[in-house]
């Protein structure tokens, strides 16, 4: 960007209309913002009544001030899938681990219909996700990996721990949803996944895809956050896993790795984009936590981050969100806007009762989904 220009965060919506979640995925289709889905860890503060921690509701807003709920979709619950834009239709791709994966797409955001409940991969969750070259790409996830309550039953039972999940380094893409060829089954940027952004979690650049950082539940771990547990005296948190590498490939199948290490801490659940000529990391989940005032906020962050060329990076200062992960990113008239995520706040006490007893769940407070947008603006503008 030109020295006469400079990036400025401001909030369109302070609390909408839709309740607090994470992993809700974010896009820009046929002139409207589209929220899907979504997490909360408690469901009814998700949805009035429910019984789930995950939901199917779609909301619709023109501006992200003011949204509409534009459907409950006829697909399952599920946050951080995929979800696209590709052939004039609005794509939700993957399910909610123990669902099997399916593929689903809609000409409006309100009606849907199932493309496949039949798909050639392993079911897996936070996978990754793109619209390039003509085809949806689907790539790398998470399979077999125990769940929070299960991994916390079975360290307070003494159980010896889970088998290595195996490892997806597996790279699909298709035209329609429906065909899928396998591109490679070896992908040396994989496993990995926990990837969110504009689209599916993939920016697109100079005619590559990239994939930046992410994470991986590795032998032995699981998905719950290591922040609340002494990693000494539970060693199989430490196979959680945190990247902040960089990759690219103009074909899928060969691979390049621009960076071992980027100047951005290693995260995952961060949102990634591709705006105004640019590479965009924002905020983010980092894992292990030196001090109670970082447990209290889950490990999130909110730092942002760019780069034209994907191996020089600058920092862009002073971001007004609260710390956070697993939002949605998308494009949307000229901005790049940033809605939801996990900002939470645990106190004091309920971590050291964590600490205390690992079968304590901590209490912790959802802050108001709201929704920014950064915009480029000429130095001197308000």
């Amino acid at each position: 960007m030109a020295a006469s220009y400079t990036y400025k965060w401001s909030c369109v919506c302070s609390e909408a209309e839709w309740t607090p979640r994470d992993g809700a995925q974010l896009v820009s289709f046929k002139g409207r913002l589209f929220l899907l889905g979504g997490w909360n860890s408690y469901p009814e503060v998700l949805a009035a009544g429910s019984s789930s921690q995950v939901c199917s509701q779609v909301w619709s807003s023109e501006d992200g001030a003011s949204w509409s709920l534009a459907t409950v979709a006829p697909w399952t619950g599920r946050h951080c899938m995929g979800a696209v834009v590709h052939d004039d239709f609005l794509w939700v791709v993957g399910a909610e681990n123990p669902d099997p994966d399916d593929v689903w797409r809609s000409a409006d955001g309100v009606d849907w219909e199932l493309v496949t409940d039949d798909v050639p991969w392993n079911d897996r969750a936070n996978h990754l996700v793109t619209v390039f070259d003509g085809s949806i790409w689907v790539m790398g996830g998470q399979t077999g990996a125990p769940s929070q309550s299960q991994f916390v039953e079975d360290v307070a039972a003494g159980k010896k721990s889970s088998p290595a999940p195996p490892p997806l380094r597996d790279v699909w893409r298709s035209d329609d949803g429906v065909h899928w060829r396998l591109v490679t089954d070896n992908a040396p940027c994989l496993p990995r996944g926990m990837i969110t952004g504009a689209n599916g979690g993939i920016p697109i650049l100079h005619g590559r895809m990239w994939i930046l950082g992410g994470g991986y539940v590795g032998e032995n771990a699981t998905t719950l956050s290591s922040l609340k547990y002494d990693l000494q005296e539970q060693p199989r948190l430490q196979a959680r896993l945190y990247y902040n590498d960089v990759w690219s490939s103009a074909d899928g199948q060969v691979w390049e790795r621009h960076l071992e290490e980027a100047p951005w801490a290693a995260r995952s659940y961060l949102d990634v984009a591709t705006w105004d000529d640019k590479l965009w990391v924002l905020g983010g989940h980092y894992g292990v936590a030196e001090n109670a005032a970082e447990v209290g906020n889950d490990g999130n962050r909110n730092d942002v981050w760019y780069s034209d060329d994907g191996e020089n990076w600058h920092e862009l200062p002073h971001t007004p969100w609260s710390l956070r992960h697993a939002c949605g990113v998308f494009q949307h008239r000229g901005a790049l806007f940033l809605a939801a995520g996990s900002a939470v706040r645990i106190s004091e006490e309920e971590v050291a009762k964590s600490r205390a007893d690992h079968n304590y769940k901590p209490e912790s407070v959802w802050l108001p989904g709201n929704v920014w947008r950064l915009d480029a603006v000429r130095r001197g503008q308000s």
